[in-house]
């Protein structure tokens, strides 16, 4: 009895995790890091400096394809609400022109229009000029038909509008040949958009504003003796 020794006990199974793990981890061990097989030259630098060319596996070349067109829908993104938020600011908030103490506008006379097209003929006043081109572009609209509109809206009142024609039929002012129209073509071309108006559209639309002008005082004057009447019988 004594003496005797415990026969032994068998040794537990592996757990399955385990004996599934080994044979991975031995052919990682075996493959070892991937090589570089490629090389990827961005298009986008970024400011860095080194080789045009990056040498990176074929899984790399297909992540820095996508980043970099990431990249570039992002650039698109930011330029496109830049325009919006420029577009947002000329139409919400309009500026006054900037005129010189002579010129007011809109013009209201036809002896204001003579000053108006001295004013605009003088080389001296290039730089006022400018500022006037800059300030009216300001104006906005849905459209060049509209910018146009607005910005001669600005310029001229009604009764000055009727005194004025495409080719001046009937006695009236030839816009052709007048210096405001130069000032309406770059007015409505500085604003940001109309930069591609030509200026056969803008033409157009100013004859097509002058020869309504008669049309625009009627209604004006008909809501005017309405609103009038209305206020009387209450």
């Amino acid at each position: 009895m004594f003496g005797r020794t415990a026969p032994p006990q068998p040794l537990p199974p592996l757990p399955p995790q385990t004996l599934l793990s080994q044979p991975a981890q031995c052919n990682q061990q075996q493959r070892g890091p991937e090589e570089p097989s490629q090389v990827y030259r961005p298009t986008w630098r970024g400011g860095r400096h080194g080789p045009e060319t990056i040498p990176c596996s074929a899984a790399q070349v297909h992540i820095l394809s996508l980043l970099e067109h990431i990249k570039q829908q992002q650039d698109q993104l930011v330029a496109k609400v830049n325009h919006l938020s420029s577009r947002v600011l000329n139409t919400s908030t309009p500026q006054e022109p900037e005129c010189p103490e002579c010129i007011q506008l809109p013009i209201e006379s036809l002896e204001a229009v003579d000053e108006l097209e001295a004013f605009l003929k003088d080389a001296a006043n290039a730089a006022a000029k400018q500022r006037m081109i800059s300030s009216l572009a300001t104006i906005g609209g849905q459209d060049v038909k509209r910018v146009a509109w607005n910005i001669l809206s600005r310029m001229f009142t009604e009764e000055v509008a009727k005194t004025i024609s495409g080719k001046g039929a009937n006695g009236k002012r030839a816009f052709s040949h007048m210096s405001s129209k130069t000032l309406l073509y770059r007015a409505v071309r500085a604003n940001g958009l109309c930069r591609t108006a030509i200026d056969t559209d803008i033409q157009r639309y100013a004859i097509r504003w002058f020869n309504l002008a008669a049309d625009r005082g009627a209604v004006r004057r008909r809501l005017t003796n309405r609103l009038t009447r209305l206020e009387a019988d209450d």
